[in-house]
């Protein structure tokens, strides 16, 4: 939170440095204060997004809470803007002979525009992270797995850092069928308890998402314990 504020705050103070450089400044230097603006405004809007007020979690008309990355799109509009910064400054260095300087900020509006439109657009196309309805949960990309709520035993829930924080989904293996079993086998009883025992967890993460954490853990409650008949 401290570390948001500042570089809001910072970003805010150099953002006024260039509408005062626009304004009363020499017009000479007006890409100067446009890159100035662009690129600390963009650097305050990160700060500004790690500050906005959560979302609440509430299930749509399907009876479903969709989970999506919110952050990383906020994140990539600010890469863009600092992007337009380099992109102003480059001139503006180029007109005072900087031949190097000229040459890093267009390699950052390239590195910072173009990876954070790259970003954008990617985050955009994007399926949604988990899905959680009736049914269950699904986690989607790449490594994404499906539940039943039947299939989950226990639910572990935990924050750190405000409303960031995770969900444990714990599962157990099916148990070997009878016909596989030896009765002779001295660890069958055993094999049997192992096997019960909750040994699977698929997690979900909530940072990024920008949702309420306690809502999203009513909800999953709520759903679960519904199944269970509780």
């Amino acid at each position: 939170m401290v570390k948001s504020v500042l570089i809001t705050l910072i970003g805010l103070a150099f953002v006024a440095l260039g509408v005062f450089l626009l304004v009363r400044g020499d017009p000479a230097d007006a890409a100067l204060a446009w890159g100035v603006i662009a690129f600390f405004g963009a650097c305050a809007a990160v700060g500004l997004v790690q500050l906005l007020p959560v979302r609440r979690a509430r299930l749509d008309r399907d009876g479903a809470l969709v989970v999506r990355q919110l952050e990383p799109i906020g994140l990539s509009l600010a890469g863009i803007g600092m992007g337009a910064g380099c992109f102003f400054l480059a001139p503006y260095a180029a007109a005072q002979g900087e031949v190097i300087m000229t040459y890093v900020a267009y390699f950052g509006a390239a590195f910072f525009g173009g990876g954070s439109l790259l970003a954008l657009g990617r985050t955009l196309t994007a399926p949604p992270l988990a899905r959680i309805d009736a049914s269950g949960v699904e986690m989607f990309g790449a490594f994404g797995w499906k539940l039943a709520w039947r299939e989950i035993v226990a639910i572990h829930a935990e924050t750190f850092g405000g409303d960031r924080g995770f969900f444990d989904f714990v599962t157990v293996h099916e148990p070997a069928a009878a016909s596989e079993r030896d009765p002779a086998d001295e660890d069958w009883d055993e094999d049997l308890e192992h096997e019960q025992e909750p040994s699977n967890r698929r997690t979900l993460s909530l940072v990024g998402t920008r949702l309420a954490f306690e809502d999203v853990r009513i909800i999953v409650d709520e759903l679960w314990r519904r199944h269970r008949g509780h």
